[in-house]
């Protein structure tokens, strides 16, 4: 009761008594302190920081296999580069080789119908001309039998089949037809 009487003569004194210095209470704060502090460091402080260790050990890790990510993805983009500049040359050339292809074909086949249509036309010129040996044959074994029949008429049985026959072919072959065959 003393002790209360003393608080409350510093109470109404005006003093905090939280601010009073006690003896007994800081021994007691001390050991306590030290008490807690033991328990903490044994019990808590390790795994706490085991925890802590890990997690920065784990962002280390993270960050590391960031920047090989990040190396890698710039690894590959370099070569979709490559490969996509090889993919372009290689389109270009076979576009260039088609075209050239093209050419080359366009070429053999007008090649190819210049030398049919030169066939054609002398194929053609082959058969006008046998065409007109032909026709001017025709002519001249019409024209003798024609003139046969004339020198009948006009002999009357004088001369025979063959020597009227050889008459002709004589007078024929002084005669010039080759004008007939040119035409």
């Amino acid at each position: 009761m003393h002790s209360q009487l003393a608080n409350i003569h510093v109470v109404q004194a005006g003093g905090n008594p939280l601010l009073a210095p006690s003896p007994g209470l800081m021994i007691w704060t001390l050991v306590t302190f030290g008490l807690c502090l033991l328990v903490l460091s044994k019990y808590v402080f390790p795994p706490v920081a085991k925890a802590i260790e890990a997690r920065r050990q784990g962002i280390a890790q993270s960050i590391d296999e960031a920047e090989r990510s990040r190396d890698e993805a710039l690894q590959l983009l370099e070569e979709y580069k490559a490969r996509l500049s090889d993919a372009h040359k290689e389109a270009d050339a076979l576009r260039e080789r088609g075209r050239k292809d093209g050419e080359r074909r366009g070429a053999e086949l007008v090649a190819n119908a210049q030398d049919q249509r030169d066939r054609v036309l002398a194929d053609q010129g082959t058969q006008l001309d046998a065409q007109a040996r032909q026709a001017a044959s025709g002519l001249r074994d019409g024209v003798v039998d024609l003139a046969i029949a004339a020198a009948e008429r006009a002999t009357r049985g004088a001369l025979s089949d063959a020597d009227h026959r050889r008459l002709i072919e004589e007078a024929l072959s002084e005669a010039d037809l080759s004008k007939l065959t040119k035409a």
